[in-house]
């Protein structure tokens, strides 16, 4: 809860840093309730979704399995457990019951979300998988791209989804450059220009539908992408390059390239 007495009276002061790369007891906790709420619904066989994460994620034999004892929750209560494999369960269980309990679906994902959010975890589902993006803003621009999005344009968006949210292995070079390979199809789908450049050309001649200093914004972008020192469209750099995408530009790339495909298919609407 926002505002209380110690917080108003500067008691203790509200941190502003998101909680990442770890999973404190509180947040937990709040998964573990999140997931004593699912074994409550009625719409859900709670022992089917316990018995396939026990097959099929531990990888155990089902002559072991024990219906009485809840090996999710039990994971995600082990102190010995590394944060990023508890989160690996998450995306397991949404897969799960995305193929068996899709209408419970949503009202789960909502539900872990709104706990993420009032712990400050630096985390949201997004797109069905757990990803290290967290206001709302981005996440409502990042989902409204790809729900509206054609074919070519939505697998170049999950892809760049996925590798941000790759919790032990992210590849923010390639998450930076499918951003942007989804902003060239979107250009190309609404000019018929192969290059990006004079595809936004094209969109600059046509009036009212993109500001100069929007093109001059993405070209710069564009040209970020494709210079050699990023490496980011070219051969991957070595460990002795000077520069390394990291996550927080893959981040500002996903945004800003849904954010800016949001803008446009407004536009064309």
């Amino acid at each position: 809860m926002k505002d209380l007495f110690a917080e108003r009276y500067g008691y203790i002061k509200p941190s502003d840093e998101l909680i990442i790369e770890c999973m404190p007891q509180d947040v937990i906790n709040a998964l573990c309730n999140c997931f004593n709420s699912l074994e409550n619904n009625k719409d859900v066989d709670y022992n089917s979704v316990n018995n396939i994460c026990w097959l099929y994620f531990f990888n155990e034999k089902q002559s072991d399995y024990d219906k009485y004892i809840d090996c999710i929750t039990d994971y995600l209560d082990d102190d010995d457990i590394e944060w990023y494999h508890k989160l690996s369960l998450i995306d397991f269980v949404i897969k799960v019951i995305s193929d068996f309990y899709i209408s419970s679906l949503q009202k789960f994902i909502k539900r872990i979300n709104t706990e993420f959010e009032r712990l400050n975890y630096g985390y949201r589902i997004i797109n069905n998988l757990v990803t290290p993006i967290t206001a709302r803003e981005e996440v409502e621009s990042i989902e409204e791209a790809i729900d509206n999005a054609k074919d070519n344009i939505k697998e170049h968006l999950n892809r760049a989804l996925i590798h941000l949210a790759d919790k032990e292995k992210p590849d923010y070079r390639n998450s930076i450059k499918e951003s942007i390979s989804a902003v060239g199809a979107l250009c190309r789908q609404m000019t018929g220009e192969n290059d990006l450049g004079k595809a936004l050309s094209a969109l600059e001649k046509k009036q009212g539908l993109l500001h100069p200093q929007l093109k001059v914004a993405f070209n710069n972008l564009y040209s970020y992408v494709n210079e050699k020192q990023s490496g980011i469209r070219h051969e991957l750099m070595d460990e002795d390059g000077t520069y390394v995408p990291t996550y927080h530009e893959a981040k500002f790339m996903l945004v800003t390239c849904t954010a800016f495909i949001n803008y446009m298919n407004g536009k064309f609407a």
